[in-house]
């Protein structure tokens, strides 16, 4: 009797203790539990008018290296450089065209003219850009700051603009706004209407009867 009763405790004692066990291992998975929280800021929405008329990727390596000097006691003042450097891959899609908001489109019903006023020069409307980190070498006495991600990150998207202009994009961009004139002048020519474009030398399409 001794020896089931004694069975009974060990049991239930063991029961007790593996519940204890998997409530402390449950209260621990809450405490290492991930909050995030995001906020959502809407602060204006206006109407655009830009025509995309070119889409290209690019993609650039670069290096950047920041020094600071730090004075140590040695015990007699000594100045010594700190550097940090870092590699980064950017990758981005560069959209090119033309922002057609001062675009001004008028039709003379009497002369049979239609006028475009104000045709703009091509652009580079976005950059839609991504950031690999291939190394982050940092001292002690000098590391990497929300800051410097930042700037690395503002800089990345000033070499994918430099590189979108340095390249065949913008010429690119112009032709396929040409083209789009030529679309516009060949369907004001069916409706017998002449497509005049002031400061622009784009020939004017014949006017069909």
């Amino acid at each position: 009797m001794n020896r089931i009763l004694l069975t009974v405790l060990v049991v239930v004692l063991s029961f007790l203790l593996g519940v204890a066990a998997l409530s402390l291992w449950n209260s621990h998975r809450e405490e290492q539990r991930v909050h995030e929280e995001a906020t959502i800021l809407l602060e204006r929405v206006r109407n655009v008018m830009k025509l995309v008329t070119v889409e290209g990727d690019v993609s650039e390596i670069f290096h950047a290296t920041s020094s600071r000097t730090v004075t140590l006691y040695l015990p007699l003042p000594s100045q010594f450089s700190f550097d940090k450097k870092a590699t980064v891959e950017v990758r981005g899609t560069v959209l090119v065209g033309y922002d057609l908001e001062q675009l001004d489109i008028s039709l003379d019903p009497d002369r049979r003219v239609m006028t475009i006023r104000n045709l703009p020069e091509p652009e580079i409307l976005a950059i839609d850009h991504e950031m690999i980190y291939r190394n982050l070498d940092e001292s002690w006495f000098n590391t990497f700051s929300a800051e410097d991600y930042s700037r690395l990150n503002r800089r990345a998207k000033e070499r994918l603009h430099d590189a979108a202009l340095e390249s065949e994009l913008m010429a690119r961009a112009r032709e396929q706004g040409n083209a789009v004139i030529d679309g516009i002048g060949y369907l004001a020519g069916s409706a017998g209407y002449e497509l005049v474009v002031e400061g622009s030398d784009l020939p004017a399409p014949v006017v069909r009867d």
